[in-house]
């Protein structure tokens, strides 16, 4: 509905004007060469990782693929901080990383690649060691079974995580506006900066077509390869290379470093090259807060991300018991919708209704957070096993008491689980609370924490980012324990 009203009063003239320009064809060549270019070089950085964890079951392998939780719980926002610092050092500093294209892209790297490490090494995983033993016999080395044999095998899972990490590296906000700075612009830069710039709705309906088109190209990848059904049952690890070992290894620290870096920098001033704990002080001290609201932003992302998750399974729990075909084309169409263009359209249903800003977020926050838990909790929600919901309604059991004593109890750990993760990607999610200019009226922690750094109060901005590190590094674990625990028991 709020797109429907939007593109009512708004889908114009002036979006074709703003669709044949040379500024939007170099915005749209830029976003689409940054996107492919982060994305062909984090599929090159992930193989040898990949192909690592599909024979090893060591400690490197465990952390190289517990990095997944980087692109999905990792607040992009400490991304920025953490690049911005790193830029800093004074050995890195003669080299002017900072707002150049390189940087842009290895934070993509950073940020993306573990999405081809978990796809493709899983896949990898599934391989029959039949099929790989034959090989060895006829005289295969190594590199030709991985190119002429794995990889065509594994195609599918790479496409599919080729579209995801191009998704992601296509529509990336932060780092672009953070590392770029205004020497580089991308469709969805373009699409926030509307209101604090020309106030042109109309242009920024045109960079959301051109986007829509592009990344709808691009969702038809995965479909060209045919999949293969894997025999999960004759899985064995082999012995892995030194190099390939020590690979995994360098990729797994760089990738903890970065995370980390959020909490080492949080106590450690690199000015002085010792560790100071006086800058939490001036964190929450008044003085500071009166220019950058901290304090409230805290308790206002604590108070958003619990609504937003708790709204989220219970509507996610009610869409799949009523299910239908609608309801996953309704559902899973908001993958597709970008966080700037759905803040601009938020905006406008606030300037157009005088809707209160705390329910527009709400709702936007819920829209980009469906999928997701719709995704987790489908298998779970439709493979409940009918036959006891069947037997209880015999015995007299209503709806409620259904619920109650029976589905509650055991898809408590699911529910939990899907819980805790909605709110860590509330609690991290920058692009709508930056685009719909939250640090105004609702401030969240991202904002406030990119408002600071922007200002170089580096080193507030990185105790702060240390904190919401800290809280997303804690709900991911406690997701994973509560995971493993209901998983032996099934």
């Amino acid at each position: 509905m709020p797109f429907g009203v939007f593109c009512f009063y708004n889908l114009g003239a002036g979006v074709l004007q703003s669709l044949f320009t040379s500024y939007t064809f170099k915005v749209a060549q830029f976003t689409f060469f940054q996107a492919f270019l982060s994305t062909f070089i984090a599929l090159a950085v992930a193989l040898i990782p990949s192909n690592y964890i599909s024979k090893s079951n060591s400690y490197i392998s465990f952390f190289a693929e517990s990095t997944i939780f980087i692109p999905f719980f990792f607040p992009a926002v400490s991304t920025v901080v953490a690049f911005s610092i790193i830029g800093n050092f004074p050995f890195l500093k003669p080299f002017n990383l900072l707002y150049t294209l390189g940087i842009i892209v290895v934070a993509n790297v950073f940020y993306n690649s573990p999405i081809f490490v978990k796809y493709i090494g899983e896949a990898l995983r599934n391989i029959p060691v039949s099929i790989i033993e034959n090989a060895c016999l006829e005289g295969a080395g190594s590199i030709r079974i991985f190119f002429r044999i794995k990889l065509p095998m594994v195609m599918p899972s790479l496409l599919k995580a080729f579209f995801l990490c191009f998704a992601f590296c296509f529509t990336n906000f932060a780092i672009v506006l953070g590392l770029g700075g205004i020497k580089f612009s991308t469709l969805e830069v373009e699409i926030a900066t509307t209101l604090s710039s020309s106030m042109n709705l109309s242009k920024a309906l045109g960079y959301g077509i051109i986007q829509f088109i592009i990344l709808s190209f691009i969702s038809f990848l995965p479909g060209l390869a045919s999949s293969y059904e894997s025999d999960h049952s004759e899985r064995k690890p082999f012995k892995s290379s030194r190099f390939s070992m020590l690979f995994t290894a360098l990729y797994v620290f760089f990738e903890f470093f970065i995370v980390t870096s959020g909490l080492i920098f949080a106590f450690y001033n690199f000015y002085t090259g010792r560790f100071d704990f006086s800058g939490i002080i001036t964190l929450f001290s008044a003085g500071l807060n009166a220019y950058y609201p901290v304090l409230k932003s805290l308790i206002d992302s604590f108070i958003l991300s619990t609504l937003t998750a708790l709204a989220v399974v219970v509507l996610v729990y009610l869409l799949l018991k009523s299910y239908s075909r609608f309801t996953d084309w309704i559902v899973l169409s908001a993958c597709g919708i970008s966080n700037a263009f759905l803040g601009i359209v938020l905006v406008y249903m606030n300037i157009r209704y005088s809707i209160p800003y705390v329910m527009l977020v709400l709702c936007g926050y819920l829209i980009i957070s469906a999928p997701i838990a719709y995704s987790f909790m489908y298998q779970h929600i439709r493979g409940f096993p009918s036959e006891i919901i069947e037997a209880s309604k015999v015995d007299g059991a209503s709806v409620f008491q259904i619920f109650k004593l029976i589905e509650l109890p055991i898809l408590m750990p699911v529910f939990i689980t899907v819980f805790i993760q909605i709110f860590a990607i509330v609690f991290g999610e920058f692009t709508i609370a930056y685009t719909m200019q939250l640090i105004n009226y609702f401030p969240t922690v991202p904002v406030v924490d990119y408002a600071m750094l922007s200002d170089r109060r580096i080193i507030e901005s990185s105790i702060l980012n240390g904190i919401s590190v800290l809280v997303i590094i804690t709900l991911f674990l406690l997701s994973e324990m509560i995971r493993k625990r209901y998983r032996n028991k099934i």
